[in-house]
């Protein structure tokens, strides 16, 4: 079982501080700010997992992609940052193990059930057909944001630039496309 102490994380420091001495070179400073949140990772990964074991093995796999991501990506607030990523990544590693080895549903077909979830807070829809519906309603700027971003984790930053459009409206864009699916799947149910 993963052990939650305190190490001497020294509690002056903020997120902001500790992320902008691992981008400068400390290492160290990201295992700390990590292992300040530690125990919220754990429990998204043991809510979505269900087994203590995997959820154990995702809190490291977690970390590994942390290294890599907090490079690539303009982080505001860390601790959302890293939960909506621990929910990605064990989201990821749930659809993983759902799977048979006789699916075999290319790529562009499969739902991103993440997108889904975050737009609703209720369990994954069982149906995916009512979400390709409700896709096709949305207006094409909000269709391309949204699923260049859920789909295929582009940030805001990179849609943006493929776009050529200001950050502010690819925000609004991804942002209204969460609410109207979200109206249009509760209105089919």
């Amino acid at each position: 079982m993963l052990r939650f102490l305190r190490p001497n994380i020294p509690e002056h420091l903020s997120d902001e501080q500790l992320l902008a001495d691992y981008l400068g070179g400390n290492s160290r400073a990201l295992g700390l700010l990590y292992e300040r949140y530690m125990p919220m990772v754990y429990g998204v990964c043991l809510k979505i997992l269900k087994d203590s074991g995997k959820a154990e093995d995702a809190v490291m796999g977690i970390y590994e992609s942390l290294t890599k991501k907090v490079k690539e990506h303009e982080i505001g607030a860390f601790r959302g940052w890293l939960y909506v990523l621990a929910r990605n990544y064990c989201l990821m590693e749930w659809r993983k193990n759902q799977r048979k080895p006789t699916d075999h549903i290319a790529p562009e077909e499969m739902v991103r059930y993440d997108a889904v979830e975050q737009a609703f807070e209720y369990e994954l829809p069982r149906e995916t057909s009512s979400l390709e519906r409700c896709l096709a309603e949305l207006t094409d700027q909000q269709r391309t944001c949204v699923q260049w971003f859920y789909y295929e984790d582009k940030s805001y930053k990179e849609i943006a630039e493929i776009m050529a459009e200001d950050l502010g409206k690819v925000r609004s864009y991804i942002q209204n496309g969460k609410r109207n699916l979200r109206i249009c799947m509760e209105r089919n149910g």
